[in-house]
Order: structure tokens, then C-alpha cells, then sequence
């Protein structure tokens, strides 16, 4: 008997120990594999690191790393349906796993599907598994969705426990600018600088509002205060670049263009910033060109778009640009400067709830200049819609011109918007993207 019982737990020992070689290898092979792919992804090749990942989860169907190196490459590739199949794809395997939230909402912000990412981040918001800066970056996407109420919630998450803490201050005057409570915001700017002076969020976001404001100069002034690496990442850069397009130093901006790509010369944001101070030199050739050159690498770049966009303007084909400056947004719905381009079409087309809609994505973004705070205004006036909101617009207008015949006109409308709208049948439905 104990021979048998010895000789039954070799056999199952024997069959054992192949079932877990033949397992080391899988994992070792799809290992392998994953390696391959990321180094395809690298090099900018992320369709040869598809069927790489594929073969790994043939090998690996459990690891959700691998789904998610899989949608990556969907996504860099353009292929934003099988990125998007790919995530549900890993949720499946990995239910309700806190890490696959993360990667989700990364993923999902890579595709500007925002209210995706919202949605993962809400929720590891409330399972407090967010970090600071991931709070903070929580709270600017609500603000720019229109969610200022659930911003201003996500934001106590610090502000509760550390209520001085200056980048959470910078993220409230973000949101207090999106509210439309300008002087608030104003005045919390202004006192974080005169407390911090280095405090780079504060001089960043100061700079943006003057710029919005057309006070270009004075925005100017706060991007020369920042030095180092503060100055060269990409978004001053180009925030630099287009305060300095829109004083007419377009040498300038091109001068400043070109030694920062000269260190990352593979940066479609920068070609294709350089491309919209070319075609402001009057240089549209060697502007569609270097737009082209973009489009080669990043067939779907909203800013090479939009330039693009611009120059069929310049050649008076109003509906190809509308197409660019539409494609841009189908890319990045939040691209401030195409946004700017279409509200104006939409208004002489008649099409006012589109004009209207992207007046709000400005707004929300705090990219919205006084000219079209005014308009917003005045179409509130025309639908009775958000009256309130029309009225902090248009009496900030008024402070700067308190004789203006157009505002006054507004304000009456505004005023008599809540009556009117009480009296008139039906609902005003806006349409939303």
C-alpha cells in the first residue's frame, strides 16, 4: 500500500513539473514579447507592436498589463475602437482593480475621451486612492467640463486637511474662473505672487488670464519671471509663442520656436506652432509645409489641423477650413483656437446653439477673450439661457466701457430674460456633442 501511495504522488509530481515549465515558459515568452512591443511603440511604430501584444495575451490572457500596453498601441496607432474594445476587454479580466482604474483614465485622457477619465478618477477619488497632483488634475477637468460644483468638492479632498496649501489656491482660482467669478480669481492670483513669487502654476495661470484679456504685455511681463526648465516645457513654450504672435513679434516667436525644437525636434506642438507663426510672416508655403510634415507623423495633431485650417481661410475656402478646424476638435474638443474660429462661422451661418456650445468650451477653459465674453453675453440674451452667468458677463464688460450702447442693450435683455423665459412655452434644448 505505501509503494502505491508513493508511486501515485511520483506520477503526480511527474505531470506537475511540466505543466509548470511549460507555464514559465508562457510567461517568459510573452515577457518577451511585451518587451518587443514596447520597443516598437518607442521607436514610433506602434502597429508593428499590435500583434506583439496580441500573441502575449494568448500566452497571458489573466496579466491586465498586457490589455492595456495593447490599447496604448491601438491608440498611438489612431485606432481608437480597438483601444477603446481592448479596456473593456481588460476590465473584464481585472473587474473593479483600483490600478486598471489608473490606466484607464491615462489612457483615456491620451484620447481626449474626458468624461471617461472623469468618471475612473471620480472613483478612485472616493476610494481616496488619489494623490495630490491627481486631485488637482481632477479638479481643473471638472472645472473645464462645466462641473464646478463637483470641482470645488474634489478640491476640499485637500483643502480640507491643508487649507494654505498654494497649488491647491492655484487650482481655486482655475475654478473661480471658470464660475466666472473673475475678480475672486484675480485677486487670489495676484496674492499668491505676492506671497510666492517662484510659485510657476500661479505665474502660469496669470499669464493665460492677461492673455485671454488682451492684455498680452502684461502676460508677457509673468512668463519672462520664469527661468530654467519652467520656461522650456512645452505649454509655456507655446504659450510664449503666441503672446508674442499676437503683439506682432512673429520674429520673435519663430526665433523662439526654432531653438526649442532644435532640442526636441520631433515635437509636433512645437513644428506645428512654428508652422502658425510662418503663416502669420505671410509664409503660407513653408507654413503648409511644415503642417504637412506633422500631419505625416500625426495625421490627426489638432494644432497642424487648425493652422491648416487657417491658411484655406486665407485662400477663401470657408468650408475646407471648417472641416480642419472640425477635425481639430473631433481630436482634442478642448483646442481653445479652433474653437475661437468656429463660433464666429457658426454665428454668420445662423447656427446658434453651435456658436453658443463653443462659446462655453471657452469659457469653461478660461481661453475666452472680452470680445467673446460680450458675445456669450448677448446670446444668452437672445435664448434666455444661463441669465445669471449672461450678467456677471456682460456687467464686466460694462466696467470697462459703462457707456457701451450694445452692452446696456444686453443687460436689458438680460434682465427681462427670467420674466420672458417664465412666459414662454416649451424648453430651449441646446445641442451638446
Amino acid at each position: 500500500m505505501r509503494a502505491l501511495q508513493v508511486g501515485l504522488l511520483l506520477a503526480v509530481l511527474g505531470c506537475e513539473e511540466p505543466q509548470k515549465t511549460e507555464q514559465r515558459a508562457k510567461v517568459q515568452s510573452a515577457s518577451s514579447l511585451l518587451a518587443e512591443g514596447r520597443a516598437e511603440v518607442a521607436k514610433g511604430r506602434p502597429e508593428k507592436a499590435v500583434p506583439l501584444f496580441k500573441q502575449a495575451i494568448s500566452l497571458q490572457p489573466d496579466d491586465i498589463s498586457l490589455y492595456l500596453n495593447l490599447a496604448e498601441a491601438y491608440r498611438a496607432a489612431g485606432n481608437e475602437t480597438g483601444a477603446a474594445l481592448t479596456l473593456k476587454q481588460a476590465e473584464q479580466v481585472g473587474g473593479q482593480d483600483p490600478s486598471l482604474k489608473r490606466a484607464r483614465a491615462d489612457l483615456f485622457l491620451k484620447m481626449n475621451q474626458v468624461n471617461s477619465a472623469i468618471t475612473e478618477l471620480l472613483a478612485l477619488r472616493d476610494l481616496e486612492l488619489l494623490t495630490d497632483p491627481e486631485v488637482r488634475d481632477l479638479t481643473r477637468l471638472l472645472a473645464h467640463a462645466g462641473r464646478i460644483d463637483e470641482a470645488f468638492k474634489t478640491l476640499a479632498v485637500i483643502q480640507s486637511r491643508s487649507p494654505d496649501d498654494p497649488e491647491a489656491k492655484v487650482v481655486e482660482a482655475e475654478v473661480l474662473l471658470a464660475r466666472g467669478d473673475e475678480l475672486l480669481a484675480a485677486k487670489l492670483m495676484d496674492r499668491l505672487l505676492q506671497e510666492n513669487a517662484a510659485l510657476v502654476s500661479a505665474r502660469v495661470l496669470r499669464a493665460k488670464y492677461f492673455f485671454a484679456n488682451a492684455q498680452a504685455e502684461l502676460a508677457l511681463q509673468d512668463l519672462d519671471m520664469l527661468a530654467g526648465d519652467d520656461a522650456k516645457t512645452v505649454p509655456v513654450v507655446a504659450l510664449r509663442a503666441r503672446v508674442l504672435n499676437e503683439l506682432g513679434r512673429q520674429d520673435d516667436a519663430a526665433a523662439l520656436l526654432q531653438q526649442v525644437s532644435s532640442e526636441r525636434p520631433k515635437d509636433p506642438e512645437l513644428q506645428a506652432l512654428l508652422a502658425e507663426t510662418k503663416l502669420l510672416q505671410g509664409e503660407s508655403g513653408e507654413a503648409l509645409l511644415l503642417v504637412d510634415q506633422v500631419l505625416a507623423e500625426q495625421p490627426r495633431w489638432a494644432r497642424a489641423l487648425y493652422v491648416r485650417g487657417r491658411a484655406m481661410e486665407e485662400q477663401q475656402n470657408q468650408a475646407q477650413a471648417v472641416l480642419d478646424f472640425e477635425a481639430a476638435l473631433k481630436t482634442d474638443p478642448n483646442f481653445a483656437p479652433a474653437l475661437s474660429r468656429l463660433w464666429r462661422i457658426y454665428d454668420v451661418r445662423k447656427q446658434k446653439a453651435d456658436a453658443m456650445q463653443a462659446l462655453e468650451r471657452l469659457f469653461f477653459l478660461n481661453e475666452i477673450s472680452a470680445e467673446e465674453k460680450v458675445a456669450l453675453a448677448r446670446h444668452y440674451a437672445e435664448t434666455w439661457a444661463n441669465v445669471d452667468r449672461g450678467m456677471k458677463l456682460i456687467d464686466e464688460a460694462l466696467r470697462r466701457d459703462p457707456k457701451n450702447g450694445e452692452y446696456l442693450k444686453i443687460k436689458k435683455q438680460l434682465k427681462g430674460g427670467s420674466t420672458a423665459k417664465k412666459k414662454r412655452p416649451g424648453v430651449i434644448i441646446m445641442k451638446h456633442r
